[in-house]
């Protein structure tokens, strides 16, 4: 099983997805050009591995500086599949890091966590 890197660059974060240990990680800043290109290695990724249990904890974090609106969308699409294979019984858990000042990146973890029926920590990073 192959492991994803991403680098970050000046408007999109960095991604890891780290199938064998069913794990992914975005982190940065995102307002990109093409918000469709950035995200759609997770969003494929989520769908190849909808029908593979393997017993293991699938968990994604989030950990924004800034995120736009074009953004936050793919972000829901990547969380609304989360929920879609937390319903099928898969043990799911999202993580969702914000500086504990920035209070923008905090609500829309809030927003989301309250949206949908998926375990979810939202964790504060002391600045």
């Amino acid at each position: 099983m192959e492991i994803i890197r991403i680098e970050k660059t000046n408007n999109t974060p960095s991604i890891l997805i780290d199938e064998a240990n069913m794990h992914c990680k975005i982190e940065g800043s995102s307002f990109p050009e093409d918000a469709f290109e950035v995200y759609q290695h997770i969003l494929d990724w989520l769908q190849r591995i909808k029908n593979k249990d393997t017993g293991k904890k699938l968990i994604v974090e989030f950990d924004f500086d800034f995120l736009n609106s074009i953004s936050h969308k793919k972000v829901w699409q990547i969380v609304n599949d989360l929920k879609e294979l937390y319903s099928q019984d898969r043990d799911v858990l999202v993580k969702w890091y914000y500086d504990e000042n920035d209070e923008d990146i905090m609500e829309a973890g809030e927003d989301l966590s309250e949206l949908i029926n998926v375990p979810f920590e939202l964790i504060a990073k002391k600045v």
